[in-house]
């Protein structure tokens, strides 16, 4: 018992080095915790603070600026892509199935955040290297409304669909007939920005896209929008679009880089003349020093023997 009660009052958990004064008998302790905060600020005050990076050139922060803007409004679903890449009009989606191959935005003018061309990796990394004039026929936002703030209801919309295409009396002769009859009374019932604002959302999701989790109707939804946006992109390209040429590519960042030094010319050795009466100096008094060392071993070894000898008798 005496012992039970000599371990109660020791301590519990690791040994505190913050000179806290409060009794612990537990594993944590709130005046220890307030000390180590404060200890650490005041120390976190006491270091230098980390340098800074330097500012962006202008072409640089205006190039950022363009690139910001397209990101947030393809994160907003406020702009839809074009089906193709600009440059070698390859289609990006072959059918609603296929995974969507990714289009890279390039502005030829970062100054104009709005000019877009969309391109696919291979053309986008040629334009960048040689500057070359580039036909533009996406307009910003690739939308032909604008688009509502708040996604619209499809399960509603569904019902209501569903309803009035059962109220239509088509005939179920044609699987093709009624997945077009069903998305245009859908598509009726929605307003022109809840459409533009779907639209955008296929466009960006392509095959993943499940709109109301229902399996048929999201199919068919999903080939609506791809066959909208193939629409689009033919009636875009048949109009013939812009002519743009991209600006020079200017310096991203502001560092001045100065040329490495030149190497210093090699200076010529000079070797001095050898003194060939010193040097054998030299050697005769290194040859001294050698004998009278082994002189003094041999003295060493026949001590030893003697001493050897008188001992064994």
């Amino acid at each position: 018992m005496r012992k039970q009660a000599e371990n109660a009052k020791k301590p519990v958990g690791r040994p505190r080095k913050t000179g806290c004064a409060q009794k612990h008998t537990g594993p944590r302790c709130p005046e220890c915790n307030r000390i180590r905060v404060r200890q650490h600020r005041a120390a976190a005050r006491k270091r230098k603070p980390p340098p800074k990076r330097p500012a962006p050139s202008e072409p640089s922060r205006i190039a950022n600026i363009a690139a910001a803007t397209v990101r947030t409004a393809l994160r907003r679903g406020a702009i839809a892509p074009p089906d193709a890449c600009e440059r070698c009009e390859v289609p990006v989606q072959p059918s609603p199935s296929w995974p969507v191959r990714p289009l890279r935005f390039f502005h030829p003018d970062p100054k104009e955040a709005r000019v877009v061309v969309w391109l696919c990796a291979g053309c986008y990394r040629d334009v960048r290297a040689t500057r070359e004039a580039l036909t533009l026929t996406w307009t910003w936002p690739g939308i032909t409304a604008p688009r509502s703030r708040k996604p619209p209801k499809l399960e509603r919309h569904v019902d209501a669909a569903l309803r009035a295409l059962a109220a239509s009396g088509v005939a179920p002769t044609s699987k093709t007939l009624l997945e077009a009859t069903f998305v245009r009374l859908l598509l009726r019932t929605l307003a022109p920005g809840e459409r533009e604002r779907l639209f955008a959302a296929g466009v960006l999701a392509g095959p993943r896209w499940q709109p109301t989790g229902h399996a048929a109707v999201d199919r068919v939804l999903r080939g609506w929008a791809f066959e909208e946006r193939a629409e689009r992109g033919v009636v875009a390209r048949s109009s013939g679009g812009t002519m743009l040429t991209p600006l020079p590519l200017e310096a991203r960042r502001g560092r001045s880089r100065s040329a490495p030094p030149e190497p210093a010319p090699p200076t010529p050795t000079t070797r001095a003349p050898i003194d060939w009466d010193a040097a054998f100096a030299k050697l005769d008094r290194a040859d001294e020093r050698l004998a009278a060392a082994s002189a003094n071993a041999g003295a060493a070894i026949e001590r030893v023997r003697r001493a050897v000898r008188e001992r064994l008798g």
